[in-house]
C-alpha cells in the first residue's frame, strides 16, 4: 500500500540520474559494482535507522508493532508501522539505485535479492545454502543487538558482542549439508538443580 506511491514519487527523481527504463542492459559485471555499492548504502541506512527506532521514543511509538514476534517467521518481515517501512526498509533498499542511476533490471534484481534475504532472516530456518538467520533470530530474542544486515556495523559498534557469546553465533554460517546445525553444534545443556 505504501511502496506503490513511494515509486510513483520517486521515479521523477530517479530519472534525472539517468532513464531506468533504457534500452541497453547494464552489463554483468556493472550489475556486480552496483550490487556492492547497494549492499554498502543499505547496511549503513538499514544499521541507522534500525538502531534509531530501538530508541524510547520511537520504539514504543512506532517499531514495536515489528518486535510483536520473539519467534520470527517470514511473513513479518514487512510487518512494521508505516513509518518504519519506508524509513527503514524501503529508503535503505531504494537509495542505492538512486545514487547509480540504475537500470529497472538492476532494481529489479536488487529488490528481489532483498526481499528474499529479508524473508529468509525472518523465517525462523537454517536451511541448507542460503544464508544464516540466526543473527536476525537473535535480534528479536534480545532487542538490544545485531541491528544491521551484514554485521559489519555491528561489529564496529558493538552491538554484537553479546551474540558473540552464544551458541547461535556458532550456528551462523553458511550450511552446506542437510543436518540441522542445532544438532551438530547442541544448547549447552542446562545444570541440573
Amino acid at each position: 500500500m505504501i511502496s506503490l506511491p513511494m515509486m510513483l514519487v520517486l521515479y521523477p527523481i530517479h530519472k534525472l540520474w539517468g532513464d531506468p527504463c533504457r534500452r541497453e542492459l547494464p552489463t554483468f559485471h556493472w550489475f556486480l559494482l552496483e550490487l556492492a555499492i547497494f549492499t554498502l548504502i543499505e547496511e549503513v541506512m538499514f544499521y541507522y535507522s534500525h538502531r534509531l527506532l530501538h530508541h524510547p521514543t520511537f520504539y514504543k511509538k512506532i517499531h514495536k508493532k515489528h518486535h510483536e514476534w520473539t519467534a520470527p517467521i517470514g511473513v513479518i518481515s514487512l510487518y512494521a508501522h508505516p513509518v518504519e517501512h519506508v524509513v527503514s526498509n524501503m529508503l535503505p533498499a531504494i537509495v542505492g539505485p538512486l545514487v547509480m542511476g540504475s537500470h529497472l533490471t538492476s532494481i529489479t534484481m536488487w529488490f528481489s535479492l532483498a526481499l528474499i534475504i529479508t524473508t529468509i532472516s525472518h523465517c525462523g530456518y537454517h536451511l541448507p545454502f542460503l544464508p544464516s538467520p540466526e543473527f536476525h533470530d537473535y535480534h528479536h530474542l534480545k532487542f538490544n543487538q545485531c541491528y544491521g544486515v551484514l554485521g559489519v556495523l555491528d561489529h564496529l559498534h558493538g552491538t554484537d558482542t553479546i551474540f558473540k557469546q552464544t551458541k547461535a553465533y556458532e550456528r551462523h554460517i553458511l550450511l552446506l549439508g542437510f543436518t540441522p546445525l542445532s544438532e551438530s553444534i547442541p544448547d549447552t545443556p542446562k545444570k541440573m538443580q
